[in-house]
């Protein structure tokens, strides 16, 4: 099965601005609504009729020269009153190849960004953390704009920035005299959530409620925190978007971390100019979004000793509720990659993918299961349309199948909800880097991002998409504020799963298993 998640979101990151303003004794505590007291010093931020945003704010110390590949450390406490209107720098990321970050070679990039209701609350509000996806390679937490998730939810949302690609999951035996290695960008989102236990009240939240949610790999990341040892007590909810905690992606074993970091150190060393790979310049240590190595949490060692699959079959990870899902069409969005690739290879922009691209990826794929693929998947079933049975099946296979087992097995220790995002109309890129492909995307992957966030890289919502934004904005701050959804949470023997689309009865009980096939692919197993 392929193993790499996509993406698809634009990150505008902006250079944080000085700190040029002495603060008066006792600011933030004055009235003004755009300031701010956190444990480290003031911060002033935006306020609008709806919302008070806060972005930039340092919660760990610059990850530069002897912090490079070292444990979290802490901020400095700053005088006087730091901006904070602006976005601070993505962490180090090509931006070359998708529209999920933009380029940046500024290592100083360990930042959270809040928003927080502009009124006032009778009570702490319940506190949302989110961790961006971007395959462990790109991203930023600024560029999710939670404007709308914030006033209409009233719930603080935090978003936060951590170390990427090999800066951030790099293993190797030479790095382990500063602590385990393989983890940094994971140690640094455990830093960024003791933050918000510390903050979270400063800005109208609840520390003691706190939803950790993600979204591919930022949802696999999740994941690693819910069987992380040392990340208990460091929230009381998860919501899981595109990443079933049970699938062999979003993650490595700490053996092949070890022997890909191996590789990696030594192209490093081959560069004629003979420097320390330790110290080469940040852009060698990138990788283009979906090319290079594949990094994500590392798995086998003291901070993450057990995978998701083998905690929850023993129950021994933080128990807490969980909302979990995926699109109905997951895999759409790769098979237009592998659309957008033939029509580089062919130099015809019309060109789409036929029967024998299709029994070629099948091959490449399922390997032996690939005849028994083919019958189940065929062709003929989907509108003559060899790019939509192809994505069916990898859909099927790489995150129905696994979304369940999650629920499943999740649902044997706490309470777990199972959703599925199906809108069949669905904004596209409004960039126009990207021609729609020649099949229809459907729900794919990321595509349920704008219903939540404010994202520059797609268009507008329309009408009908505009009333299911407000009713999943609904869905995750309840859950956020209860630990419960609307709908029978999951049972072993029950998914009692819940389809979100707009229109009349897009809101809906769905039979997953069915619809994907559940028990053709568990056969294959």
């Amino acid at each position: 099965m392929l193993k790499r998640t996509a993406h698809a979101a634009i990150a505008g990151a902006l250079t944080l601005g000085a700190l040029t303003i002495a603060a008066p004794a006792g600011a933030a505590e004055h009235g003004d609504p755009s300031l701010v007291r956190t444990d480290k010093g003031v911060v002033r931020g935006t306020v609008t009729d709806t919302v008070r945003s806060f972005q930039g704010i340092p919660y760990a110390a610059p990850p530069t020269g002897g912090l490079r590949w070292a444990p979290t450390a802490p901020a400095k406490r700053w005088r006087g009153i730091r901006n904070a209107t602006e976005p601070g720098a993505a962490c180090p990321q090509t931006g070359a190849v998708s529209p999920v970050g933009s380029r940046s070679d500024d290592e100083d990039c360990l930042f959270v960004n809040v928003t927080t209701p502009r009124a006032a609350a009778a009570k702490p509000r319940p506190v949302m953390v989110y961790l961006h996806g971007g395959d462990h390679t790109d991203g930023s937490g600024a560029v999710h704009g939670a404007r709308r998730l914030a006033a209409e939810g009233d719930v603080v949302v935090m978003t936060v920035n951590y170390r990427l690609a090999a800066l951030g999951y790099l293993a190797h035996p030479d790095l382990e005299q500063l602590g385990e290695s393989g983890n940094h960008g994971f140690l640094d989102q455990q830093a960024a959530l003791r933050w918000v236990r510390r903050n979270a009240a400063a800005f109208g939240g609840d520390p003691d409620n706190v939803t950790l949610f993600g979204q591919s790999a930022g949802g696999y990341s999740t994941c690693a925190h819910l069987v992380a040892p040392s990340s208990a007590g460091l929230f009381d909810r998860v919501i899981l978007q595109s990443a079933p905690c049970t699938a062999d992606m979003g993650r490595l074993e700490r053996a092949d971390a070890l022997e890909q970091g191996k590789t990696t150190v030594k192209a490093l060393q081959q560069d004629p100019a003979g420097e320390d790979w330790r110290t080469v310049p940040v852009d060698r240590l990138v990788n283009p979004f979906g090319s290079g190595p594949e990094y994500g949490p590392v798995y086998g060692g003291t901070l993450l000793p057990r995978t998701p699959e083998e905690a929850f079959t023993d129950g021994r990870f933080n128990k807490v509720p969980v909302l979990q899902g995926i699109n109905r069409h997951e895999e759409r969005g790769r098979v237009y990659g592998f659309e957008l690739e033939k029509k580089g290879m062919t130099e015809d922009p019309t060109a789409q993918l036929d029967r024998a691209d299709y029994d070629r990826y099948l091959r490449d794929i399922f390997k032996e299961h690939s005849p028994a693929v083919a019958a189940r998947y065929p062709i003929s079933a989907y509108g003559d349309s060899p790019a939509l049975a192809l994505a069916a099946a990898m859909t099927d296979a790489n995150w129905a199948r696994p979304s369940l087992d999650t629920g499943r097995a999740l649902s044997r220790h706490v309470p777990t909800y199972t959703y599925e995002f199906a809108d069949g109309e669905v904004p596209w890129y409004s960039d126009g880097q990207y021609r729609k492909p020649g099949f229809d995307v459907g729900a794919a992957h990321t595509f349920e991002l704008p219903y939540l966030f404010e994202l520059d890289a797609y268009e507008s919502l329309t009408p009908a998409q505009q009333d299911l934004s407000h009713e999943m904005i609904r869905i995750w701050t309840r859950f956020a504020r209860t630990g419960k959804a609307d709908w029978k949470p999951t049972t072993p023997a029950a998914p009692n799963v819940r389809s979100l689309a707009s229109g009349p009865g897009g809101i809906r009980p769905v039979d997953f298993a069915k619809e994907h096939r559940y028990d053709f692919w568990k056969s294959l197993r």
